[in-house]
C-alpha cells in the first residue's frame, strides 16, 4: 500500500518536471520495457498469458547528482507500483555514492537489469535466494569504486529493512584474472534484530570468459538459510542450515543482419542447488535451453524451455519435474 501511495505522489512530480523545461535541457531521460508472453507449466493443460511493463525516469540534477525513479506493473496486480527510488552522487572519477532502495548485488544476475537478462526468468538459484533476503532490494547506502588502471572494482554498502535486519554487503571484481575476462567475489553478513533469529552470511564467486563470440560464466554460491535455521532451532537443533549452488551460462549471438531479423542468440543455462549440505543427495538440477530472436537491439522474441529435476528426502531415487515450463515472450525496450 505504501508503494502505491508513493506512486500517486511521484507521478505528478515527474510530469511537472517533464513539462518544466528540464527535458529540453536534456536533464530528464526515460526508459523502460513492455513484455507480453505466455507460459505453459508441467502437467498444466492451459497456457498462462502475462504482461509486464516498466517506466523509469532519470533526473540529472547536475554533473554530480542524478535521481532514478522506477515504477512497474504486471498482469497479476494490474496496478503500477513504485519499484525503485534512488539517488547517485559522483564523488570523483573512481567513486560513486548511491542512496535508496538498492540491489544487494549477490551474483551476476543482480548486476544486470531484469530486462537485459538473456533468460526470461531468473535462475533457479536466484529464485531460491530471493525469499531468504540475499538478492532482494532494501533501503541502504552503497559506495562504488572502480580503478581504470588496475581494472579493479569494489561495491560495498549497508542495508536496513522493515524487519530491522541490518545487512553488510561487498562485491570485489577484477578484470583480466588468470586468463579470464573477469572474476568476482561477493560477501554478505546479515544481523537480525530479533534475538531468536540467527545471524547469517552468504558468499559467492564468479568467473566470466569470452571465447570468440561465445560468452561463458560460472558461479558458485554458499551461505546459511535463516528460515530453516530458525525452525530447526525451535526443535532444539542449533546447527545452521547451509546451502550450495553452482550455475553456468553459455550463449552466442549470431548476426543475421536481415531486413527483419538482425541476430539469433541461443543459450544454455544449468544450475545445481543443495538447500542443506548435510543432505547433499537431496538436490535440484536445472537445464534451460533458450533462444532470443532480435528484430532490433531493443526488440526481441524470447523462447525458453526450463527443465527442473528435483528429489526429496523421503524418496531420493525418483526426481519430479515440478516447476518445469516452456515460456515465450515478446520484449520491447526503450
Amino acid at each position: 500500500m505504501k508503494k502505491r501511495v508513493l506512486v500517486l505522489f511521484y507521478l505528478p512530480v515527474l510530469f511537472f518536471l517533464w513539462n518544466s523545461g528540464l527535458n529540453a535541457q536534456k536533464k530528464v531521460s526515460y526508459g523502460g520495457y513492455f513484455q507480453l508472453g505466455g507460459e505453459a507449466e508441467y502437467k498444466d493443460i492451459y497456457i498462462e498469458s502475462f504482461y509486464k511493463a516498466k517506466l523509469e525516469f532519470e533526473l540529472k540534477l547536475n554533473e554530480k547528482i542524478k535521481v532514478e525513479i522506477d515504477i512497474r506493473g504486471d498482469s497479476e496486480t494490474r496496478q503500477f507500483e513504485l519499484y525503485e527510488a534512488s539517488a547517485a552522487f559522483k564523488l570523483s572519477n573512481e567513486f560513486k555514492l548511491e542512496i535508496g532502495d538498492l540491489k544487494k548485488r549477490y551474483g551476476l544476475e543482480e548486476l544486470v537489469s531484469h530486462e537485459k537478462l538473456a533468460t526470461i526468468n531468473k535462475s533457479m538459484i536466484n529464485n531460491y535466494l530471493e525469499p531468504l533476503g540475499y538478492v532482494n532490494r532494501e533501503p541502504g547506502v552503497q559506495i562504488h569504486w572502480f580503478d581504470d588502471n588496475s581494472k579493479t572494482g569494489i561495491i560495498s554498502g549497508i542495508h536496513y529493512n522493515e524487519s530491522h535486519k541490518l545487512t553488510f554487503m561487498a562485491r570485489f571484481t577484477k578484470e583480466g584474472f588468470l586468463g579470464f575476462d573477469a572474476a568476482g567475489f561477493n560477501l554478505q553478513f546479515a544481523k537480525e534484530a530479533r534475538l531468536d533469529m540467527p545471524n547469517t552470511y552468504a558468499v559467492s564467486f564468479d568467473l566470466q570468459k569470452n571465447i570468440g563470440t561465445i560468452n561463458c560464466n560460472f558461479e558458485i554460491f554458499n551461505g546459511e538459510d535463516p528460515v530453516e535455521s530458525y525452525y530447526r532451532a525451535l526443535t532444539g537443533n542449533n546447527d545452521k542450515v547451509k546451502y550450495l549452488g553452482l550455475k553456468a551460462l553459455v550463449l552466442n549471438n549470431f548476426e543475421i543482419n536481415g531486413d527483419i531479423l538482425k541476430s539469433i542468440e541461443p543459450l544454455f543455462l544449468t544450475s545445481f542447488l543443495v538447500t542443506d549440505i548435510k543432505e547433499f543427495d537431496v538436490n535440484s538440477i536445472q537445464f534451460l535451453i533458450g533462444c532470443n530472436f532480435y528484430f532490433d537491439e531493443d526488440v526481441r522474441l524470447m523462447i525458453d524451455g526450463d527443465l527442473y529435476l528435483t528429489n526429496h528426502s523421503y524418496d531420493k531415487t525418483e526426481r519430479t519435474l515440478y516447476g518445469s515450463n516452456v515460456i515465450a515472450q515478446l520484449q520491447i525496450r526503450w
